[in-house]
């Protein structure tokens, strides 16, 4: 079978599974909980930075990143470098959030591979790690 339908529908039914894991948690969707994720990873990065690293456009960026303000998890802080650029921040509330969200996260994934033995779990992480590095941002990741 051609591995990349089967990466591709691996994928959907793990963003599928996340995305209902998410809006049960009262966001839009996995796309809301992915940026949560990437700006509790790197402190600092501007929007422009963020958006480079999950190859989205400023115009999506920007509309996700209004709607986690609105909702109080996440405040732009303008960059003491540059005043024209914002730095995105999780709130206090958006890291709580973020623990709910990540145990949630851990259920659906036990859900998704229980087929798989603990030794084929780490196999798998390890090589789709391995693909991961390999292809650096090549394309969207929301």
């Amino acid at each position: 079978m051609d591995l990349t339908w089967l990466l591709n529908r691996a994928a959907a039914r793990m963003r599928g599974e996340l995305d209902t894991v998410a809006r049960g948690h009262g966001l839009a969707g996995v796309r809301d909980w992915i940026v949560l994720t990437a700006l509790g990873v790197e402190a600092g990065r501007t929007q422009l930075q963020l958006g480079r690293e999950l190859g989205v456009d400023k115009t999506t960026l920007t509309s996700l990143l209004d709607r986690l303000e609105g909702d109080e998890l996440v405040i732009r802080r303008l960059d003491p470098r540059d005043r024209r650029a914002r730095i995105p921040e999780v709130t206090a509330a958006g890291r709580r959030l973020q623990a709910r969200i990540a145990a949630a996260r851990d259920e659906a994934e036990t859900r998704l591979l229980a087929a798989f033995s603990p030794d084929e779990q780490s196999l798998l992480r390890a090589l789709l790690t391995r693909l991961a590095d390999s292809t650096a941002a090549s394309g969207p990741c929301l």
